[in-house]
C-alpha cells in the first residue's frame, strides 16, 4: 500500500461540481478510493513506493491520479461521449458506462516512471536466401 493516504477530502478539493458528499454517499466514495489504490498497488506497488520515497512522484500528484481514476467512474455513469441538437442524438462509450476503474497511459507513466518505450534488446541477423 502506498505511503500516501487518499481521502474523500482529497477528492473534494479536486471536484469541480460543488459538494461531492451531497451527490454521493461518503462510504461509496471511500470504497472507490480504496479500489483505485488497490488497483494501482496491485500493479505497480514497488515502483510507486520507490518513486514516492525518492520524490520522483510527489504525494499531491499521486492523490491527483487516484482522484482522476475515481472521477472517471463517478463523473459519467451513462457513458455519454457526444450529444447532438438538431434531430437529437447522442453517443455512448461502453467502457465509460461500465463504471470500470482504469488509469490512462499518462497516469501509468507518472506512477511508474515507465514511458512504454521499448528497452534495448537483441535481434538476429542472417542472410535471406529466398527459400527456407
Amino acid at each position: 500500500m502506498a505511503s500516501v493516504e487518499v481521502t474523500v477530502a482529497d477528492l473534494q478539493s479536486r471536484w469541480e461540481g460543488g459538494n461531492l458528499t451531497d451527490q454521493f454517499e461518503n462510504g461509496y466514495l471511500e470504497q472507490q478510493i480504496e479500489d483505485a489504490v488497490d488497483d494501482a498497488d496491485t500493479r505497480w506497488s514497488a515502483l510507486i513506493e520507490s518513486r514516492l520515497t525518492t520524490g520522483a512522484l510527489k504525494p499531491g500528484r499521486y492523490k491527483r491520479i487516484i482522484a482522476d481514476a475515481v472521477f472517471r467512474v463517478i463523473r459519467n455513469p451513462e457513458g455519454f461521449t457526444s450529444e447532438n441538437n438538431a434531430g437529437y442524438g447522442y453517443g455512448k462509450n461502453a467502457q465509460v458506462a461500465s463504471g470500470a476503474l482504469w488509469f490512462t497511459a499518462g497516469d501509468i507513466a507518472l506512477l511508474t516512471g515507465e514511458t512504454g518505450a521499448a528497452a534495448p534488446g537483441t535481434f538476429g541477423i542472417g542472410i535471406d536466401r529466398g527459400w527456407r
